[in-house]
């Protein structure tokens, strides 16, 4: 009976386990799929936006290699390249959103057949529940029984024993003709003996009877005892069952729940990847499209940079010849300045010769009128000398006193020192406007024309509306506008300055302040832009040598 019941436990528990264990499987099946497709398509966003951010910048470094180019051109090249950059990124992006419409249908199918699977298993797990709560209404109801016939064979089993406990008093303990030995021994006659003799085999049957009657009745008492606890330790058994049962029953449908809404998901998300994926599509189709139309717009644009180009060129030649001229007619007027100055100078020199002359002159006629003196005291004195002797009666000759010769006096050099106008130190220009130099003076490859050009100055980026000073003294030859680029340009020519013509320029102005005369060192001349050939504000300032460009941090 216990090995049985030991049986049946085992049997009982396997499958409420297995649908518990079911069910977490089943809740966590989807959200697994989901989690690690989610981890994926992360991953590669995050790629593709790295990717991105690699184009941006790229696409931002082109503004400084396209300074200087037509707008329209420049435009035109950024879009195209924009587009270029951006088309691997969408194909990219149409693979992820394919890949996850992929997933996000096998996942809506997994979740389909688990919610399947799910259902199935809530079914088999009430159904499971239902013959474990059957089974233990039926060990409840032997439990009834047993209990009953117990309760009844205690009662009978209670009364045969007082039966033969008062047999036994009865025989052992009673006395005269009132026990058993009484009537045997006590008889009156043999027939009286023979009778009482039938009478006490007749007591000792029935006291036999009983006796076993009472051990059968104990034995089974003790069987059905065995019994109850048996089934009472079934029912127990059962009850944890049914709890098992139960929570099994509870778990399915929990997980079915959870299936079901996870087959909801899957589905909305397949949806969602779907349109994400014909959304990448359309995209990449319209770039394709974009591409087309930028590449004919960048050609047409090229063309007209190339005139363009052609007419800065010729622009640039007659800039150069007016100053090259500008500069012929600088150092004419600086060779006449030098002359001039030359021939001050010689004038200050002979003017000073003969003032020096003069003054050694007068320094000869004092010396010689002071000599002249002192000979003469000197003669006076030798003749009173011979006056006095003579009056003494002696005879005294004068001596002779020479002539006064020509003093000497150092001549006066031929080149006297004449003092020239203070010198006033090295030239240097100031800065214009202040801002960090976004780009520099040299050759600088244009990623359109596919050629190195000259970039002929220093870019400072400044915000449009920022004033602009004249770099030093000097004349402003040009200003206004440029049509070969340079948008509003003022020029302005400082002379002659270490040997050569300086003219600086400043270039894409907002507005020009001063449009011609002389200007002096940081007098306001324009507001800085972006005009002309421009792709932000900034201020382009060159500087030109007799007609020829060259880096302004020489001169600043």
């Amino acid at each position: 009976m216990v090995h049985m019941w030991l049986e049946r436990r085992t049997q009982a528990m396997t499958p409420a386990t297995r649908y518990l264990a079911a069910g977490l499987v089943l809740a966590c099946t989807v959200s697994v799929g989901t989690a690690v497709t989610s981890a994926v398509s992360t991953a590669r966003a995050d790629a593709i936006s790295d990717q991105q951010k690699k184009n941006e910048q790229r696409i931002a470094a082109l503004g400084q290699q396209l300074e200087g180019t037509n707008a329209s051109l420049a435009k035109a090249y950024v879009n195209l390249e924009r587009t270029n950059a951006a088309l691997p990124v969408a194909q990219q992006k149409l693979a992820v959103a394919q890949q996850a419409q992929a997933a996000a249908q096998q996942a809506q199918a997994q979740a389909e057949a688990t919610e399947a699977r799910a259902v199935a298993a809530e079914a088999k797990a009430r159904a499971h529940n239902e013959a474990v709560a059957q089974r233990l209404a039926v060990a409840r109801a032997n439990e009834q029984r047993a209990s009953e016939k117990l309760a009844s064979s205690g009662s009978a089993l209670v009364s045969s024993q007082d039966a033969l406990d008062s047999y036994a008093a009865e025989v052992f303990q009673g006395g005269g003709d009132q026990s058993q030995l009484g009537l045997v021994f006590g008889s009156t006659s043999p027939q009286d003996f023979a009778d009482r003799m039938v009478m006490a085999d007749t007591a000792s049957t029935v006291a036999a009877d009983t006796i076993d009657r009472l051990a059968t009745m104990t034995a089974d008492n003790t069987s059905t005892r065995s019994y109850l606890t048996a089934v009472r330790g079934e029912i127990a058994e059962l009850k944890r069952q049914a709890q098992v049962a139960l929570e099994g029953a509870q778990a399915a449908a929990a997980a079915a729940t959870s299936a079901r809404q996870q087959a909801v998901v899957a589905k909305d998300n397949a949806v969602t990847a779907a349109s994400n994926a014909a959304a990448a599509k359309a995209s990449l189709d319209g770039l394709k499209g974009q591409q087309v139309a930028f590449a004919a717009d960048l050609r047409t644009q090229k063309a007209s940079e190339q005139q363009s180009l052609g007419e800065a060129q010729a622009e640039g030649a007659r800039l150069k010849a007016i100053l090259v001229e500008r500069a012929r007619q600088a150092r004419i007027a600086e060779a006449k300045r030098q002359a001039k100055l030359r021939a001050e100078r010689a004038a200050r020199v002979a003017a000073e010769k003969a003032r020096l002359e003069k003054i050694r002159q007068q320094k000869i006629e004092a010396e010689k009128a002071r000599l002249e003196k002192v000979r003469q005291q000197k003669i006076a004195a030798e003749k009173a000398k011979a006056a006095a002797a003579k009056k003494r009666g002696q005879t005294y000759k004068p001596k002779p006193v020479a002539p006064v010769r020509t003093p000497s006096v150092p001549p006066v050099p031929d080149t006297p020192s004449v003092p020239d106008p203070a010198p006033s130190g090295a030239f240097q220009l100031g800065y214009p406007a202040n801002g960090p130099t976004t780009s520099g003076f040299g050759m600088r490859w244009h990623p359109v024309l596919q050629k190195w050009m000259l970039h002929d100055g220093l870019d400072w980026g400044i915000a449009c509306g920022t004033p602009v000073y004249a770099a030093a003294d000097g004349e402003i030859i040009s200003a206004g506008w440029k049509a070969s680029g340079w948008g509003n340009q003022v020029l302005i020519d400082h002379g002659i300055q270490r040997g050569v013509d300086l003219v600086t320029s400043y270039n894409h102005l907002s507005k020009i302040v001063d449009f011609g005369g002389q200007v002096q060192r940081g007098q306001l001349i324009g507001y800085s832009g972006t005009t002309g050939y421009s792709t932000g504000c900034h201020l382009h300032f060159g500087t030109y040598e007799d007609g020829t460009p060259v880096n302004p941090q020489k001169w600043l």
